[in-house]
């Protein structure tokens, strides 16, 4: 398979950076973020495996935002969530803690059907990530929870907190460990 190099030495097939590139020289909102997210999750689950990558809508209070959550499960059990968001909206921190609660909620729906002792995911606005991940047995989430003053402004879901992107090499080798930690524990449970 062909692969590109992205800053920093980062490689991924030429189909794949192609279609990030096309979400990064758009200015069109909509499927533009969908599509390389799905295809790399293609990529890295493929359909003739054990795994299903299945989208899942969420329609904020603003009827033009819509987040979409690519899930990936064996079976009925998630393994791996996704959450995708514009790159236009990091800007706002009212969409980066909109983005925080939206995955928190997810993981709290999903805890009930964890077959793996660690649920891994991902908050992605364009490229840029934020790794979550749940342990099973504490119910522990991490990044833990930052609790809003009562009194001043505060930002609960820092800009930091996404300071990984994909097409970088920190970035994409993180998100493959993320991956491969999800396999290896996928292949010592009986679905």
């Amino acid at each position: 398979m062909s692969t590109s190099t992205i800053s920093h030495g980062s490689s991924w097939p030429h189909l794949l950076v192609d279609s990030f590139a096309n979400v990064a020289s758009t200015t069109q909102s909509g499927k533009t973020i969908y599509g390389p997210w799905n295809r790399l999750l293609n990529t890295l689950f493929p359909p003739d495996t054990q795994f299903e990558v299945v989208p899942h809508y969420s329609i904020s209070n603003d009827a033009t935002d819509v987040m979409i959550f690519l899930l990936i499960y064996i079976e009925t059990s998630p393994i791996f969530l996704v959450e995708l968001k514009q790159p236009s909206d990091f800007r706002y921190s009212s969409k980066r803690q909109e983005a925080d609660i939206k995955m928190r909620q997810c993981f709290l729906d999903c805890v009930d059907e964890m077959q793996i002792p660690v649920l891994h995911g991902v908050s992605v606005f364009g490229t840029k990530m934020a790794f979550y991940r749940l342990n099973k047995t504490s119910h522990v989430l991490e990044p833990r929870k930052i609790v809003p003053d009562r009194d001043r402004l505060t930002d609960i879901a820092p800009k930091d907190w996404w300071c990984w992107d994909i097409l970088e090499e920190e970035g994409a080798d993180k998100f493959r460990a993320v991956v491969e930690d999800v396999k290896a524990m996928c292949s010592g449970v009986i679905f």
